[in-house]
């Protein structure tokens, strides 16, 4: 009998001494791992981004927006990056708050304009920041778990410095002459500002490129006034365009992922160093042969 008591003090302790995780949604594929890195098993993240999908083109259904329903959060890029967002707010419970995580993060702005460039996750330093952004949410709906998410977020911090240190040891090879980023479109203004490239971007260059002979002109003019070896595309892109301009100025061209978008790499350390690589291997290697050609 003492036994069979026993067992079932134990049961309702370890009954009421338990708690459900805390339901977040987000909007972007990156925050949600941050999420998953920083709430440990104290949260569940749903992902309402397509798997497939197309960042600036994406806007919720009627099926996330009941899948957010029960969230205490949802997780959004901000900096314009959800054009859609007060209409989701008006369709979420009034106790559901949406957290804007670039809203933490310093404006760049881009090449000659005073448009701010909204793809601040291309930049570890701005991810971490916008990690204690995450962490303080989460505390404010979550006290009691205050110290789970402190460590997550002090390990997601790490990591984000770890990146940086590989990145430089990366990018160390190539001279600041020949730091200059060239991409389809303009989304690496965080991540130039951050390891002294100079950003170039084909639609901000000319933004009506395909299929229009005045405005490659226009582009290959530009660019013959640097020596490009490589040109990048997202990854989720067609690289058709860059295909034919590489041609035309002798350069090569990688993929990167531009827009934080890539299944194949859908924790945000995987998807920075697949972007780290291709830019080393594309502008460091071509430097490496042109010193090789000096010295023969």
């Amino acid at each position: 009998m003492r036994t069979f008591l026993l067992g079932i003090i134990i049961t309702l302790l370890s009954i009421t001494g338990s708690h459900a995780a805390t339901r977040i949604a987000s909007l972007h594929p990156l925050l949600s791992d941050m999420a998953r890195q920083i709430g440990g098993s104290e949260v569940e993240v749903v992902n309402l981004f397509p798997e497939n999908g197309e960042l600036h083109a994406f806007e919720p259904t009627a099926s996330d927006i009941a899948a957010a329903a029960g969230a205490k959060l949802v997780l959004a890029c901000g900096l314009g990056v959800e054009p859609y967002l007060q209409d989701l707010r008006d369709s979420l419970p009034a106790d559901t708050r949406i957290v804007e995580l670039g809203s933490s993060v310093p404006v760049v702005l881009l090449p000659g304009s005073h448009i701010a460039d909204p793809h601040w996750w291309n930049s570890p330093a701005a991810m971490k920041r916008a990690s204690r952004t995450l962490r303080a949410a989460l505390e404010s709906i979550a006290p009691s778990r205050k110290a789970c998410f402190a460590a997550g977020q002090r390990t997601y911090a790490a990591q984000m410095d770890e990146l940086i240190r590989e990145a430089r040891l990366a990018f160390a090879r190539i001279p600041q002459e020949k730091r200059v980023l060239v991409c389809s479109h303009a989304a690496m203004n965080h991540f130039c500002k951050d390891f002294g490239f100079k950003a170039l971007a084909i639609h901000g260059i000319a933004h009506e490129s395909e299929g229009d002979p005045a405005s490659l002109a226009h582009i290959l003019a530009h660019l013959r006034q640097y020596t490009i070896p490589c040109l990048f595309y997202g990854v989720n892109e067609s690289p058709k365009v860059l295909e034919t301009i590489a041609s035309q100025i002798g350069a090569k061209i990688r993929p990167l992922a531009l827009d934080g978008i890539y299944p194949a790499a859908p924790a945000y350390t995987d998807l920075f160093r697949f972007n780290i690589r291709n830019i080393a291997e594309g502008l460091g290697q071509a430097t490496a042969q042109e010193n090789d050609s000096k010295q023969h």
